[in-house]
Order: C-alpha cells, then sequence, then structure tokens
C-alpha cells in the first residue's frame, strides 16, 4: 500500500467512524489525547482499535523488547522485529493504518520519574494494557492524584475485565484486594523444598543475591558472605567461578543441610549431594515417547544439561554482563537469568528427589504466567475503546461515571453465567477503607519493633505490600526513613537518617502514628503500628501484616491516649508518693 493509498484509506475509514459515532462524538475522539501503558497482548490490539477509531494524538509507553515468544498473539510484531522495543515497533506499524495519526512512543518504565504527574496531567485519558501488578498499581495512583480518567483492563487466559477509574466517582484498581503472590515459609524455601515451585523460589532469590544489590530481606541472605566474594574481585574466571558456586550450593551446602537429623525421617528423607563431576556423568534422556513432539524449550534436560548450562549463565554474568552485577534482577524475559534460575532450579529439585522442569514450565511458574490468548486480548481491547468513547462523552458533558454508559464488563468463558461471555456491571463507589483512595489509613502489624530494621520494614511493608515505589516515612513530624538513603553511610547520617537502625530505636512503640509519602505517585497514608509477638510466621514470614480500615487511626489514637492516661495517671502517683515522703520527712525533723 503506497502512502497515497493510505490517506485515502483513512479518510474512508473516518467517514465510516463518523457515521457509526455521528459528528459530535467523532470530534471528541480526534481531539482527545490519550497515554497509552503497555504495547503488549491487549496494547497492540488497542493501538490498533484507537487509531481505526479515529483517535490521532496518542503517547505509548512500555518498557519490554520483543521476544520471538510474543509473535503468536503480538500481531503488530514480526520476527525481524526481535530486540526492538515493543512501543517503538507498535507506534511504527499502527502510523501504517493511519499515517496522519500522531503517536510518540517511549521505552522506558512507567514507575520512572520522568513519567510522574506532570507527564500524566498533559492527558485527557490514561488507557493501561499492563499485566503487571506493581505498574499498574502505580498508575492507578498517578491517575488518582492528577485526577485523570483511567481505562484499566487486564486477561488470564480466556477471563478478562475492563473497568472506569475516576477519583471520587468510581471504585480504584485498590479498592477491592487483589491476590497477592504466595510467600513460603522461610524453613521451606531454605532447607525442606518439596515442590519445584519452592525450588523456583530458592533460584529466583539466589540469582538477586549473586548479581543484584545487597539485602537484608533476602531469604537466602545467610549465603550472602559466600557468595559475594566473587564481585569483590576485579578479574574472574567466569566459568571457574560458576563451578566453585556450583560446589558450594549442590554439594557442600547440601551436605550441611543433610546433617540436620531433626528435620528429616522415612517419609521426608534427607537431600543428597551432587558435585560438577558426578553431574556431569548423568546424560540419560527422558524415555517418554511424548518427547518427541516437543519443542526443545518443552523437554526436560539432563541432569548435565542442567549443571553445564548453570555454569554458562554464571560465565556469562561474569564476561558480558559484569558491570551489571551488583544491580541485576531476576526477569523471566531476560534469557540470561532465566537460564541461572531454571538451571539452578533442576539441580536444587536433583538434591532433593523432586521432579525436574523443562524450561517452558519453568519460566510459566517463575514468572507466574497464564498462557494469554489472543481472541481474549482482542476482546477486552474492544471494549476498552468502547468504554473510552463513554468516558470522553461523559467528560465533555460534565456527566459523573456512575451517571454515564460507562460499565465494567466482564469477559468470562469458558464457563459464562447465564449463557453470556460477556457480563456488564455498573461502576461501584469508593471503598470508604481503601488505603489509596478512602481513608488513606491503614493498620500494620510486626512481630518484633526490636528486631525490624526500617530499612526493611520500608522494603517489606512499604513497597511490598503497599504498593509504594519511593516512600518516606516520617514519624512525630520528622523523616525517618528517606528513599535517597536506603543504606547507611556518611551521607544518611549527616541528613540525620540511619536505615540500619530498629524501629524501636527510632523510639516507635504498639500505637505509634506513622505517615507516608510517597511523592512520584503522589500518595501518602497514615499507619497505626501495632506489635504483635505471636504473629504467625507461616502465614507472614516477612513479619509484617497491612491491613486497611478507616478506623485505624481513630483506634490508635485511642491506644496513644491511653497510654498517655495511664502515664499521667503513674506520674500523678510518683508525684504523690515523693510528696508524702517529703512530709513524712519533715515531721521527723519537727520532732
Amino acid at each position: 500500500m503506497t502512502a497515497l493509498d493510505a490517506v485515502d484509506a483513512s479518510s474512508a475509514g473516518n467517514a465510516a467512524v463518523k457515521t457509526v459515532l455521528g459528528e459530535e462524538r467523532f470530534k471528541m475522539v480526534q481531539q482527545a489525547k490519550l497515554l497509552v501503558v503497555g504495547a503488549g497482548g491487549i496494547g497492540c490490539e488497542l493501538l490498533k482499535n484507537l487509531v481505526l477509531t479515529g483517535f490521532i494524538d496518542i503517547e505509548v509507553v512500555d518498557l519490554d523488547t520483543i521476544d520471538v515468544s510474543n509473535l503468536n498473539r503480538q500481531f503488530l510484531f514480526r520476527r525481524v522485529h526481535v530486540d526492538r522495543p515493543k512501543s517503538v515497533v507498535a507506534a511504527e506499524a499502527v502510523k501504517q493504518f493511519r499515517p496522519d495519526a500522531k503517536i510518540l512512543s517511549h521505552h522506558g518504565n512507567v514507575k520512572d520519574s520522568e513519567f510522574g504527574l506532570e507527564f500524566v496531567s498533559k492527558f485527557d485519558v490514561v488507557v493501561n494494557a499492563l499485566d503487571n501488578l506493581e505498574a499498574r498499581r502505580h498508575v492507578n495512583r498517578l491517575c488518582l492524584a492528577a485526577e485523570k480518567p483511567l481505562m484499566e483492563a487486564g486477561s488470564t487466559g480466556h477471563l478478562g475485565q475492563v473497568t472506569v477509574i475516576k477519583k471520587g466517582e468510581t471504585e480504584c484498581f485498590e479498592c477491592q484486594a487483589k491476590p497477592s503472590q504466595k510467600v513460603y515459609p522461610y524453613c521451606t524455601i531454605r532447607s525442606t523444598p518439596e515442590k519445584p515451585v519452592h525450588c523456583l523460589t530458592w533460584a529466583k532469590n539466589l540469582f538477586d543475591l549473586c548479581f543484584g544489590p545487597e539485602d537484608e530481606s533476602n531469604l537466602l541472605a545467610d549465603l550472602a558472605a559466600e557468595m559475594r566474594q566473587f564481585q569483590s574481585q576485579e578479574k574472574v574466571d567466569g566459568e571457574d567461578v560458576g563451578k566453585r558456586i556450583f560446589k558450594h550450593l549442590f554439594e557442600e551446602d547440601i551436605k550441611k543441610q543433610a546433617q540436620l537429623e531433626d528435620l528429616w525421617s522415612d517419609s521426608r528423607p534427607p537431600p543428597g549431594p551432587l558435585s560438577y563431576e558426578e553431574a556431569m556423568k548423568k546424560t540419560e534422556q527422558s524415555s517418554d515417547a511424548a518427547d518427541k513432539d516437543k519443542l526443545e524449550t518443552q523437554k526436560v534436560p539432563t541432569v548435565a544439561g542442567d549443571a553445564k548450562g548453570f555454569v554458562a549463565s554464571v560465565a556469562k554474568m561474569y564476561g558480558e554482563r559484569r558491570d551489571m552485577i551488583g544491580q541485576s534482577s531476576f526477569s523471566k524475559d531476560d534469557p540470561v537469568s532465566m537460564d541461572f534460575v531454571h538451571c539452578a532450579a533442576n539441580l536444587r529439585m536433583q538434591n532433593y528427589r523432586i521432579s525436574r522442569l523443562s524450561r517452558w514450565d519453568a519460566q510459566s511458574i517463575a514468572g507466574s504466567i497464564i498462557p494469554a490468548v489472543a481472541s481474549t486480548n482482542a476482546i477486552v481491547a474492544g471494549l476498552e475503546v468502547v468504554q473510552l468513547l463513554h468516558v470522553l462523552y461523559a467528560k465533555a458533558k460534565k456527566i459523573e461515571m456512575k451517571e454515564s454508559q460507562a460499565r465494567t464488563v466482564w469477559v468470562r468463558y469458558p464457563e459464562p453465567s447465564r449463557k453470556k461471555i460477556l457480563q456488564p456491571s455498573k461502576l461501584q463507589p469508593p471503598n470508604e477503607d481503601c488505603f489509596v483512595c478512602g481513608s488513606r489509613t491503614a493498620r500494620v502489624v510486626v512481630k518484633s519493633l526490636k528486631d525490624f530494621k526500617i530499612a526493611a520494614f520500608a522494603k517489606a511493608c512499604l513497597q511490598t505490600q503497599l504498593g509504594a515505589h519511593r516512600p518516606a516515612l516520617y514519624a512525630n513530624g520528622s523523616c525517618i526513613f528517606d528513599p535517597e538513603y536506603p543504606e547507611p553511610g556518611e551521607e544518611a547520617e549527616e541528613e540525620g537518617l540511619h536505615p540500619d537502625w530498629s524501629l524501636e530505636q527510632w523510639g516507635l512503640t504498639s500505637g505509634s502514628l506513622l505517615q507516608v509519602e510517597d511523592e512520584g505517585q503522589g500518595w501518602s497514608i497514615n499507619l497505626a503500628l501495632r506489635e504483635e509477638p505471636d504473629l504467625d510466621e507461616q502465614h507472614y514470614p516477612s513479619g509484617v501484616k497491612v491491613e486497611s480500615g478507616a478506623d485505624a487511626g481513630e483506634e490508635a489514637a485511642k491506644d496513644m491516649a491511653e497510654k498517655k492516661r495511664k502515664a499521667d495517671a503513674d506520674a500523678a502517683e510518683a508525684t504523690a508518693a515523693k510528696k508524702a515522703a517529703l512530709d513524712a520527712s519533715t515531721v521527723s525533723l519537727d520532732d
């Protein structure tokens, strides 16, 4: 198709859309300025739908680059595009549908400061096409702070959902609790794994320990000294380092674990150590006839293959990525980190007599992946554009969302309710107890104020559970944690900050009120702190539990008032006792 043909097609498309929407709505579409966040499965379909509907002023943000595995469902991409940024290629592709469209692409993380409040405020509507919970929380908070409507959508296999979020008018993304990632007890991950997911969790922690920044909350922090010794050496043989790490983890450490007799029984025998030399002899392939028709990534490798792959991935990190050691983090989409985690997990499974996994299965579990369905993504993207039209009309007519035609729409298949695959429902009002758009107050229960360091608290509670990006923490008006100083040092001390101090050292007690500020998200929250030594470690291995609630602040205030009342009473009693003693002393002198 020539450029002239494309222009003619756009004009014909405009005429058709104008006939369907009407002159007024089509004008709204042409004038709207949109931000699309995500250019993956839903994002590709969405961008195509937007330009064909007549939207011509769009900016798109996406962090990822194109992988071969994306090509079966993200139809804007071709093999020639592999390793290029998704946002850039998607923008180029949809411009072929509408050459007159102004589509600006950004290859970056929407959580970066450049995409903050000022950036979001310049758009009429933000349209999400994300598959990442943290990013969806972040965009939700940005839109609430900027008071911009947000089209929120997602899909899981055959299921999907589209809704509208508007500050003060509808539920926000965090008004209803989302399923949290399963957290496993420390002892299970460190010493007694029983399932492949336990070994994969161990391997992900191992990758971050070996190649990421220092993190005391890492489940394998006790191995830090041994793993870090290699990072301090300027020149190392990556293959030699890989073999030494192999020996330490899969042979020597396993021998130590096997000696912990109280952990083992007839039903749970101790793990078996595995040397590199022994592993390289295990070259037997699966005899399953079904494996013949599988892709290589869907076959379980030999133990020798896992050993070789583990050493090779370590060698790559110390070779090609030497400058990234100390700042890397696991990503299922990064081939090197995925190779490391897959092979390390399989070798640990070998130690503990657990059936090993193919790379395909390991990547699905490690990345918490439910296979995407292209048709679901297409339906969700189409519904998002329909709801977007309702939002723009309501915005132009100054109608509240609950009075507009905008709806939450669920995609349910293969078990539709009442024989309907699409199920619309009214937009729900904000949840008064929501700690993001409602009460902005939460109760936080910790197991120990004495043992919980403030930096670890910021990560486990503020970032992991509350979804803050760069939170600052205040007590009695003074800053006790600043994201600019996450680790102890001279600069932190000059600012009066001590990330290595415990909550108790900062003078916090059960009943203390704290304030959290995240300038990047334009979000704040009050925390009512409570110590509970009997907090169940099996359910809360991080040592912290968060509960939202509008009355949390009142309860904390009551606790503080009660403590003050008792303190005043004790002080009054002490004064009275002192006065009585003085009176008695005076009498004796008079005698």
